[in-house]
């Protein structure tokens, strides 16, 4: 019982970093020239993170997801 719920967290995990890492594909680049070029709210610091890790994030989502299938299977 305690596999399987650690299994499908793991699962949900990865699906959370695998839709972090889809943030670039549907939002601009956050990056601005200027004098204020920072952050002005927590969801541009998010955008800003996810475009530059991206594939790390999707690396570890894909390995959680599949670590998880793998081990629901059994």
């Amino acid at each position: 019982m305690m596999r399987k719920m650690a299994l499908h967290s793991l699962l949900v995990l990865g699906a959370i970093f695998i839709i972090t890492a889809a943030i670039p594909l549907f939002f601009n680049d956050p990056y601005r020239d200027g004098p204020h070029s920072g952050p002005s709210n927590v969801w541009e610091l998010v955008r800003m993170f996810t475009y530059d890790s991206w594939a790390w994030l999707l690396a570890i989502g894909l390995l959680l997801a599949a670590a998880s299938v793998l081990g629901l299977r059994r």
